[in-house]
């Protein structure tokens, strides 16, 4: 036994020692193929240039600085229509791009038409937190909810001691703001973390309080600067610093009470077919590297929060992170359904 054991650990340090070469070599293998294709094409949901910040552009020209034989052709595929027009000339056999997105929600439409490129994404080096369900694709814009509090309203000091509990305090009453996709919410409502009957009813208290909804995280932020509310709750960290770093908000704090939730905007993934499947495998690679991400949180703030020198990941340092499990995941909108009639259907600004 004691032998068998031995073995067994030489076994498994001989893994993790090829690991790393291992993947170096099929990393060679793409760039050799992105070499011969040399360009990609994307249609994904980032800006180039949006309110000065230039995002898209930062991140395309790291891209191409380090890997010059690849052109990069980009255009924007935003919002819900333009991803479904996307799938119509998908399942019609137009392959418009090498790299494109996808909601959740269109992931059954998606296996219903197998219009997507299966991709071991791990043999890519890319860890498992990162990989969307059913493995279609990747995610690479992460944000985490918190709380964004007008400091003349509330204290740093008491805003540090909040728990998600506290935005449905009656002292609070017809102060507190949330968007009308409350995510943060969605998934606390997982049976491993709050479970149905607790965020029912917290969405409850939610509506005997007075909660005023909102249609844009971003507006509640501002009105949060203005003193028309005290706080929003469930607000993604990025409208936070938008406000404090590019529009120079002195008054607003921002605290993450556990659990703390975090999501994905969007799925990126490979279409069958694609014209340029080896540079589309490595711009996506690449794009959830510390170098890319990087990049990504200094204009958009949209990092991942697993790694620590993005703004998600100074944030969440030490506190326990939870995301959507697919399963759930994928009966988000009969969630939200749940979670929005629990509160009344609230009129929405």
């Amino acid at each position: 036994m004691k032998n068998k054991g031995l073995s067994a650990a030489v076994i498994l340090g001989l893994f993790l020692s090829l690991a790393p070469s291992l993947w170096a070599q099929s990393l060679e293998k793409i760039v050799e193929g992105a070499k011969k294709e040399g360009r990609v094409k994307l249609g994904i949901t980032l800006r180039l240039d949006v309110a000065g910040k230039p995002s898209g552009r930062k991140l395309i020209e790291a891209f191409q600085a380090r890997y010059p034989f690849i052109k990069v052709d980009f255009e924007r595929v935003g919002g819900t229509r333009e991803r479904e027009k996307v799938f119509t000339e998908l399942a019609a056999g137009q392959v418009s791009y090498d790299v494109t997105v996808m909601t959740v929600t269109q992931i059954p439409i998606v296996l219903k038409t197998n219009v997507v490129e299966r991709i071991d994404w791990r043999s890519l080096g890319i860890q498992p937190q990162d990989i969307g369900p059913q493995a279609l694709g990747v995610n690479y814009q992460h944000v985490v909810f918190g709380i964004t509090y007008n400091k003349a309203l509330l204290s740093d000091e008491s805003a540090r001691k909040m728990g998600w509990e506290d935005c449905a305090d009656p002292k609070w009453k017809r102060k507190v703001a949330m968007n009308d996709t409350p995510i943060h919410l969605e998934i606390l409502w997982q049976p491993h973390l709050w479970g149905r009957d607790k965020t029912l009813a917290h969405a409850h208290r939610l509506a005997a309080n007075q909660t005023i909804f909102e249609r844009s995280g971003q507006d509640a932020t501002q009105k949060v600067a203005l003193g028309e509310y005290a706080m929003s709750c469930g607000d993604v960290h990025n409208n936070y610093l938008e406000q404090t770093i590019f529009k120079g908000a002195t008054n607003l704090g921002y605290v993450l009470p556990e659990p703390v939730p975090a999501t994905t905007r969007a799925v990126v993934f490979i279409p069958r077919g694609a014209q340029h499947p080896n540079a589309a495998k490595l711009w996506i690679a690449w794009s959830l590297s510390e170098e890319a991400q990087t990049i990504l949180d200094a204009f958009d703030f949209t990092g991942n929060p697993a790694i620590l020198t993005t703004a998600a990941g100074k944030m969440a340092k030490g506190r326990k992170i939870v995301r959507y499990e697919p399963e759930w995941e994928l009966k988000a909108q009969d969630i939200r359904k749940e979670i929005l009639q629990a509160t009344g259907l609230p009129i929405v600004r």
